[in-house]
């Protein structure tokens, strides 16, 4: 799907765009469905080979591990064709190149999801900060949601036009991967709420977060990094999945 000039423009100028009803609802359900599979199977091999993870018992009332506490898989398009079929979708790559050109690679992928009531903030951060990416401006977060993502059930938030402050500084939280800035003003955080099968595309060094699931519904999203094939990066650009070649 091409975007409109208001579109980039918007882009641009706040670091992030959330374009509602990008995704097929069918294509959608297929997604959710393997992810509940994933989840009701969490210690089988299928969901160890996609790193499975957990929440984590600290700040929430979790006794033991379940289906029902889950948070997050990666590298599902490398085992999962629903997934990969998802990162190649045309008129999802059209945006993606009408934002940062081509030729277009897939440097990542990730459900992230928000169990019911245990669903845990994602602290503030920068994609660049763990990406590495030059320039940052090649390479973009494509945040689909796969349930109607709100403010009650934690949905993406965005400090508008941080992405123009370059890679701030970053502090390690202590035993988790997390990677966060040591100042964050959450008042001008702005919510980006959308429904399922509409995306939020942002910016490497776009400042972002979200807030706990305080709901008895699920929020789940399916996430592709995307970036310019011709970028410097960390890892091996001949390795990854071409999306786009011009």
């Amino acid at each position: 799907m091409a975007l409109s000039e208001a579109q980039k423009q918007f882009y641009w100028e706040n670091g992030f765009l959330a374009v509602e009803d990008l995704i097929p609802q069918a294509q959608v359900i297929a997604m959710r469905n393997r992810i509940e599979e994933l989840c009701d199977n969490w210690d089988s091999e299928a969901a160890k080979r996609v790193g499975v993870q957990q929440e984590s018992q600290s700040g929430n009332p979790i006794t033991k591990q379940s289906s029902q506490t889950v948070r997050k898989f990666s590298n599902l398009t490398q085992y999962e064709k629903t997934f990969r079929q998802h990162a190649l979708n045309p008129a999802l790559v059209d945006a993606v190149a009408d934002l940062i050109g081509t030729p277009l690679s897939l440097y990542a992928d990730q459900a992230l999801l928000k169990p019911p009531l245990y669903g845990s903030e994602k602290p503030p951060h920068q994609d660049n900060a763990y990406f590495g990416v030059s320039p940052a401006d090649s390479v973009i977060t494509c945040w689909c949601a796969l349930d109607d993502a709100t403010l009650e059930n934690g949905c993406m938030h965005y400090i508008p036009g941080s992405h123009k402050l370059g890679l701030v500084e970053h502090e390690k939280i202590e035993n988790t991967p997390h990677l966060v800035p040591p100042e964050f003003q959450k008042d001008k955080a702005v919510a980006a709420p959308v429904r399922a099968g509409g995306c939020v595309f942002h910016h490497a060094l776009s400042l972002h977060m979200s807030p706990p699931n305080q709901t008895k519904l699920w929020r789940r999203a399916f996430v592709c990094h995307y970036v310019r094939s011709d970028a410097q990066m960390k890892r091996d650009a001949a390795s990854l999945l071409q999306v786009r070649r011009s």
